[in-house]
Protein backbone atom coordinates (compact mmCIF):
# COMPACT_ATOMS: atom_id res chain seq x y z
CA UNK A 1 0.00 0.00 0.00
CA UNK A 2 1.63 3.75 -0.54
CA UNK A 3 1.92 5.84 1.75
CA UNK A 4 0.27 9.00 1.49
CA UNK A 5 1.93 13.08 2.01
CA UNK A 6 2.29 12.92 6.24
CA UNK A 7 2.31 15.90 5.83
CA UNK A 8 -1.50 15.99 4.82
CA UNK A 9 -2.10 13.54 7.78
CA UNK A 10 -3.80 16.26 10.43
CA UNK A 11 -6.21 18.32 7.50
CA UNK A 12 -7.14 14.26 6.73
CA UNK A 13 -7.72 13.83 10.21
CA UNK A 14 -9.58 16.92 11.19
CA UNK A 15 -11.87 16.28 7.71
CA UNK A 16 -12.40 12.46 9.27
CA UNK A 17 -13.04 13.39 12.50
CA UNK A 18 -16.01 15.78 11.71
CA UNK A 19 -18.62 13.02 11.98
CA UNK A 20 -17.06 11.36 15.01
CA UNK A 21 -16.98 14.78 17.11
CA UNK A 22 -20.91 15.14 15.93
CA UNK A 23 -22.01 12.15 16.75
CA UNK A 24 -20.33 11.94 20.39
CA UNK A 25 -20.61 15.93 20.99
CA UNK A 26 -23.60 16.83 23.04
CA UNK A 27 -25.52 19.79 24.01
CA UNK A 28 -22.98 20.58 27.40
CA UNK A 29 -19.64 19.45 25.50
CA UNK A 30 -17.37 19.85 22.77
CA UNK A 31 -15.25 16.99 21.45
CA UNK A 32 -12.32 16.96 19.45
CA UNK A 33 -9.72 14.76 17.74
CA UNK A 34 -6.43 16.33 16.28
CA UNK A 35 -3.36 15.42 14.91
CA UNK A 36 -0.22 17.37 15.25
CA UNK A 37 2.00 18.65 12.71
CA UNK A 38 4.18 15.31 11.46
CA UNK A 39 8.16 15.85 11.84
CA UNK A 40 10.67 13.75 10.59
CA UNK A 41 12.90 11.49 12.81
CA UNK A 42 15.77 9.74 12.42
CA UNK A 43 15.37 6.86 14.82
CA UNK A 44 12.70 5.26 16.76
CA UNK A 45 13.83 6.73 20.51
CA UNK A 46 14.38 4.15 23.09
CA UNK A 47 14.55 5.48 26.51
CA UNK A 48 11.78 7.76 28.19
CA UNK A 49 14.07 10.81 28.10
CA UNK A 50 14.70 10.30 24.42
CA UNK A 51 10.57 9.68 23.69
CA UNK A 52 9.98 13.20 26.00
CA UNK A 53 12.78 14.84 23.38
CA UNK A 54 11.11 13.58 20.60
CA UNK A 55 7.56 14.51 21.71
CA UNK A 56 8.64 17.82 22.86
CA UNK A 57 9.95 18.67 19.41
CA UNK A 58 6.67 17.55 17.96
CA UNK A 59 5.13 19.99 19.96
CA UNK A 60 7.31 22.69 19.05
CA UNK A 61 6.14 22.29 15.75
CA UNK A 62 2.79 23.01 16.11
CA UNK A 63 0.84 26.76 16.74
CA UNK A 64 -0.10 25.88 20.63
CA UNK A 65 3.03 26.17 22.95
CA UNK A 66 2.92 22.94 25.14
CA UNK A 67 5.77 21.85 27.47
CA UNK A 68 5.84 17.80 28.23
CA UNK A 69 5.55 17.48 32.02
CA UNK A 70 5.68 13.12 31.15
CA UNK A 71 6.08 10.31 28.40
CA UNK A 72 4.91 6.94 28.62
CA UNK A 73 6.01 4.23 26.14
CA UNK A 74 2.79 2.17 25.56
CA UNK A 75 4.00 -1.81 25.68
CA UNK A 76 2.47 -2.21 21.60
CA UNK A 77 2.53 0.11 18.99
CA UNK A 78 -0.79 -1.41 18.37
CA UNK A 79 -2.07 0.13 21.78
CA UNK A 80 -2.90 3.56 20.87
CA UNK A 81 -5.34 1.84 18.12
CA UNK A 82 -7.12 0.40 21.23
CA UNK A 83 -6.86 3.13 23.43
CA UNK A 84 -8.60 5.42 20.61
CA UNK A 85 -11.46 2.97 20.04
CA UNK A 86 -12.13 2.32 23.63
CA UNK A 87 -11.88 5.86 24.90
CA UNK A 88 -14.07 6.82 22.57
CA UNK A 89 -17.02 5.03 23.02
CA UNK A 90 -16.20 4.10 26.63
CA UNK A 91 -14.58 6.65 28.16
CA UNK A 92 -14.45 10.31 29.13
CA UNK A 93 -15.56 11.00 25.57
CA UNK A 94 -18.28 9.24 25.80
CA UNK A 95 -21.49 11.44 27.51
CA UNK A 96 -23.18 9.77 30.00
CA UNK A 97 -26.58 8.38 30.03
CA UNK A 98 -29.10 10.66 31.41
CA UNK A 99 -32.70 10.13 33.34
CA UNK A 100 -35.43 10.90 31.81
CA UNK A 101 -38.88 10.01 33.47
CA UNK A 102 -36.91 8.40 36.42
CA UNK A 103 -35.23 5.95 34.18
CA UNK A 104 -32.04 6.00 33.43
CA UNK A 105 -31.49 6.24 29.08
CA UNK A 106 -28.77 5.85 27.36
CA UNK A 107 -27.88 8.28 24.84
CA UNK A 108 -26.50 6.10 22.01
CA UNK A 109 -28.60 3.57 19.79
CA UNK A 110 -26.42 0.24 19.66
CA UNK A 111 -26.45 1.10 16.10
CA UNK A 112 -24.44 4.40 17.37
CA UNK A 113 -22.17 2.41 19.74
CA UNK A 114 -21.10 0.88 16.46
CA UNK A 115 -20.46 3.66 14.08
CA UNK A 116 -18.42 5.07 16.99
CA UNK A 117 -16.17 2.08 17.01
CA UNK A 118 -16.00 2.08 13.10
CA UNK A 119 -15.18 6.24 12.82
CA UNK A 120 -12.33 5.31 15.31
CA UNK A 121 -10.75 2.74 13.70
CA UNK A 122 -11.30 4.47 10.59
CA UNK A 123 -8.77 7.58 12.22
CA UNK A 124 -6.28 5.34 13.20
CA UNK A 125 -5.81 3.28 9.31
CA UNK A 126 -6.21 7.24 8.26
CA UNK A 127 -3.14 8.21 9.97
CA UNK A 128 -1.61 5.30 9.43
CA UNK A 129 -2.29 5.15 5.53
CA UNK A 130 -0.10 8.73 5.79
CA UNK A 131 2.07 8.39 8.18
CA UNK A 132 2.78 4.18 7.73
CA UNK A 133 3.23 1.59 10.50
CA UNK A 134 3.16 3.09 14.02
CA UNK A 135 6.17 1.54 15.60
CA UNK A 136 6.31 3.18 18.77
CA UNK A 137 3.43 5.28 20.98
CA UNK A 138 3.69 6.84 24.03
CA UNK A 139 0.84 8.06 26.18
CA UNK A 140 1.97 12.41 27.45
CA UNK A 141 1.49 14.36 29.85
CA UNK A 142 1.40 17.94 29.08
CA UNK A 143 0.98 21.43 30.06
CA UNK A 144 -0.24 24.59 28.40
CA UNK A 145 2.75 27.28 28.50
CA UNK A 146 1.71 30.17 26.13
CA UNK A 147 -1.40 31.86 25.62
CA UNK A 148 -5.11 30.80 26.54
CA UNK A 149 -5.78 27.20 26.92
CA UNK A 150 -9.72 25.59 26.61
CA UNK A 151 -11.06 24.59 29.94
CA UNK A 152 -10.74 20.59 29.25
CA UNK A 153 -12.84 18.35 31.31
CA UNK A 154 -10.54 15.07 29.73
CA UNK A 155 -7.68 15.12 27.26
CA UNK A 156 -5.75 12.13 25.91
CA UNK A 157 -2.40 12.50 24.26
CA UNK A 158 -0.70 10.10 22.35
CA UNK A 159 3.25 10.17 20.82
CA UNK A 160 2.71 8.61 17.55
CA UNK A 161 6.18 7.53 16.30
CA UNK A 162 7.32 5.27 12.82
CA UNK A 163 10.32 4.81 10.91
CA UNK A 164 10.13 8.55 9.48
CA UNK A 165 7.81 10.31 11.73
CA UNK A 166 6.11 11.28 14.59
CA UNK A 167 2.76 13.53 15.48
CA UNK A 168 0.72 13.19 18.28
CA UNK A 169 -2.88 12.59 18.54
CA UNK A 170 -5.11 14.40 20.97
CA UNK A 171 -8.53 14.02 22.45
CA UNK A 172 -10.31 16.14 24.06
CA UNK A 173 -13.49 17.47 26.15
CA UNK A 174 -14.33 20.68 26.68
CA UNK A 175 -17.81 22.45 28.16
Amino acid sequence: MAVLNPHDAPAAVAAAAVPLEDLLADENHQIGVELSRVIAVAVVPRGRDAIERLAQAVLDAGIHRYRVTSATRLPSPRDWRDILRRELPEGALWPRPRVQRGRVVDHRTPDQNRQVGELADGIADLIESHLGPVRAAAELGTEHVQGPSLPGVWTRELLLINDEWATTLYLWVSD
